[in-house]
């Protein structure tokens, strides 16, 4: 089941398209919430909004801008030939950290950049910590006292293919050489990932795209490893794909998730529609349950308002990946 629309989680000039969350939960709370998110506008795929954006909530449902943290939290470049991208919310410490990519459109190049706040929210200046060509979606989890960083990096030759790798250090800027993780979802090429660390192994969400296609048609695979260096599929089969006439319809992008003591999820996924417009939805349960909870969502459109823009994309895209690969121009 996927989630009927995405939640109303309100950005910039109140728009709610919004991409690439990542969700963390202290119980303790910080700042005053136990629930923080870290996402990216991406209204109608411009990318020049694409610029880390943070929100709290109470309840993981209902989110909201929190007073002193600037709105987004990192402006957008000054170059138009510059975006930032794949942000992904860090806990340790008493610090919160938020990692994000700035990408450079046309040569791939890319730094993932590191900035933290104590509880009274003033942030420090951006930091780079790694400096790579291709590479997307950086994720983090801490064991004791060593930082993991898993991170995807595409082939820019070969756009069909790409290599999952990690790094591990006693700090964010400290990280040391990579190694190349296994993992293999037949017939699909990874794209973006989130790892989770649970108990003494790691789960991971990866939005892959048939190979063939373009990274504008990932589905959402849950993977297992007991290292956090082979990633095996629970599934051969998506655990989210894009609906038939959703908001979701076209491409299930990169998600979130959390674990309960009781081994029911919660899985927050960004999605796009054929007519190019994104949003974060919510499910929860079991990973053969899920569903979505009642809470307040966007406002989406109609199928039927949406269905000749719809319409108009699908046979858009069909036609121009005849002469060329359409690549998605978020990162």
């Amino acid at each position: 089941m996927n989630a009927r629309a995405p939640l109303r989680i309100i950005g910039l000039e109140n728009c709610w398209e919004h991409v690439h969350p990542d969700v963390i939960h202290l119980p303790e709370g910080f700042a005053g919430y136990p629930y923080w998110i870290v996402f990216t506008p991406y209204p109608l795929m411009n990318d020049r909004l694409e610029n880390p954006t943070i929100r709290a909530s109470h309840d993981g449902m209902n989110w909201q801008r929190v007073a002193g943290i600037p709105d987004p939290l990192v402006p957008p470049p000054d170059s138009s030939e510059i975006h930032h991208a794949d942000p992904e919310l860090i806990y340790n410490s008493g610090y919160l950290h938020v990692v994000y990519g700035t990408i450079h459109r046309y040569t791939e190049e890319v730094t993932f950049n590191s900035m933290n706040c104590k509880s009274d929210l003033h942030w420090s200046k951006p930091v780079v910590i790694h400096r790579d060509v291709g590479a997307v979606s950086p994720t983090f989890q801490i064991d004791g006292d060593v930082f993991h960083e898993w991170f995807i990096r595409m082939n820019k030759i070969e756009p069909s293919d790409s290599e999952l790798l990690r790094r591990d250090g006693s700090d964010l800027t400290s990280l040391g050489h990579e190694r190349k993780c296994h993992v293999d979802i037949p017939g699909y090429v990874a794209w973006h990932i989130d790892v989770l660390k649970v108990e003494d192994a790691y789960e991971a969400l990866i939005a892959a795209f048939p190979r063939g296609t373009d990274n504008s048609r990932t589905r959402l695979f849950h993977l297992f490893s007991q290292d956090g260096l082979r990633f095996e599929l629970k599934s051969l089969n998506p655990l989210i794909e894009p609906s038939s006439r959703g908001w979701d319809n076209r491409m299930i992008y990169r998600s979130t998730f959390l674990k309960a003591k009781d081994g029911t999820y919660r899985i927050w996924y960004s999605a796009g529609s054929w007519g190019c417009h994104f949003g974060i939805g919510l499910l929860q349960g079991s990973l053969d349950s899920l569903r979505e909870p009642t809470t307040s969502f966007a406002p989406v459109p109609s199928y039927i308002r949406r269905l000749p823009g719809e319409c108009r994309a699908k046979l858009r895209y069909y036609l121009q990946s005849r002469e060329r690969p359409m690549i998605c121009s978020g990162s």
